[in-house]
């Protein structure tokens, strides 16, 4: 009789063990899941790019979990595990072979801002710059990482920016479309925010150049800075509205940085896409920053100097 109420005693002591065992699972589990988060602004974002010369993305770890504290000396559920493939969706594209689809870090601004005055939106969104990838991953900074700087930099002069974060490789692959039909693709998207959005006052497609980066560099306030350039199709009926507006804001640039803009150009003609989506719009311009030599840095040093002056036109039109 003894014997059975000790072997009793112990299977439950077992039972309580194992769900012990399975709740503490579950919490470190449930901890790691939902603590991890992308840095709050984009100065950290990109100087946590930067560390060691390695392009990737920093992640805060923050545990308010009484149970996860307790055991932090035993396991520390904040080490850096690897979640990228849930935040990345890595596609080969002919840009670039390492695009990595780049999730917002400002979704505090997305969730909160209604009627936003500018779009921000990347049809070639696998466009790199220049910088190592993280080892095992093939992510770098590229245009995407600029339209999120650029929202927060619009932000911090209290003008609401959207960015556009349909996957636009995910899109063509679905629809059994090549990397020549972006322009088909961010169509679509763009449309669709067209109508959500009636408040716009600007759209940029904003893109990174090919040239050798002696041409697109310059130094302005002991910084580097990559310079920009903007493009305008010619063959839709109202592209000299698109035209005007791009010239006017390229004109307010180099006025007081002369050295970043290269200008704007037209597109058309045999070989050219000389429409850009551009005829949805008359207030839609493509922008060119930098080239594949430049780096998020130079990026960031650049959209620091442009977004005021470019605030100046979204205020006067209002």
């Amino acid at each position: 009789m003894k014997k059975i109420k000790i072997k009793k005693r112990r299977f439950k002591y077992r039972i309580l063990g194992y769900a012990f065992i399975a709740f503490l699972g579950y919490q470190i589990s449930f901890n790691i899941i939902m603590n991890f988060k992308l840095a709050n602004d984009n100065e950290s974002f990109v100087k946590a790019l930067l560390i060691d010369s390695n392009y990737h993305m920093l992640y805060e770890k923050k545990s308010s979990n009484l149970l996860t504290k307790a055991f932090s000396k035993i396991i520390n559920v904040n080490e850096p595990v690897t979640i990228l493939d849930n935040l990345f969706h890595l596609k080969e594209n002919k840009v670039n072979p390492s695009m990595a689809y780049v999730s917002n870090p400002n979704k505090e601004i997305n969730n909160v801002d209604k009627n936003p005055e500018v779009y921000l939106y990347n049809t070639h969104q696998g466009e790199a710059y220049e910088g190592k990838a993280l080892e095992g991953y093939n992510i770098t900074p590229g245009v995407m990482m600029a339209s999120y700087i650029f929202q927060k930099k619009f932000s911090e002069i209290n003008i609401k920016a959207l960015v556009m974060e349909d996957n636009i490789s995910d899109y063509l692959n679905l629809n059994n479309m090549k990397y020549s039909k972006s322009y088909n693709a961010s169509r679509v998207f763009l449309k669709e925010a067209l109508n959500k959005n009636q408040n716009l006052k600007l759209i940029i497609d904003i893109h990174r150049d090919s040239i050798e980066k002696n041409n697109s560099t310059v130094i302005i306030n002991n910084k580097p800075c990559a310079k920009i350039l903007f493009v305008v199709g010619e063959e839709y009926e109202t592209y000299e509205e698109n035209l005007r507006m791009t010239n006017y804001i390229n004109e307010k640039i180099k006025e007081k940085y002369p050295q970043i803009t290269r200008g704007v150009i037209t597109k058309g003609g045999k070989g050219s896409n000389g429409i850009y989506n551009q005829d949805l719009n008359n207030k839609i311009t493509l922008m060119e920053i930098g080239g594949h030599q430049n780096t998020i840095d130079e990026v960031l040093n650049t959209i620091d100097l442009i977004t005021p002056i470019i605030g100046e036109y979204i205020n006067e039109a209002r």
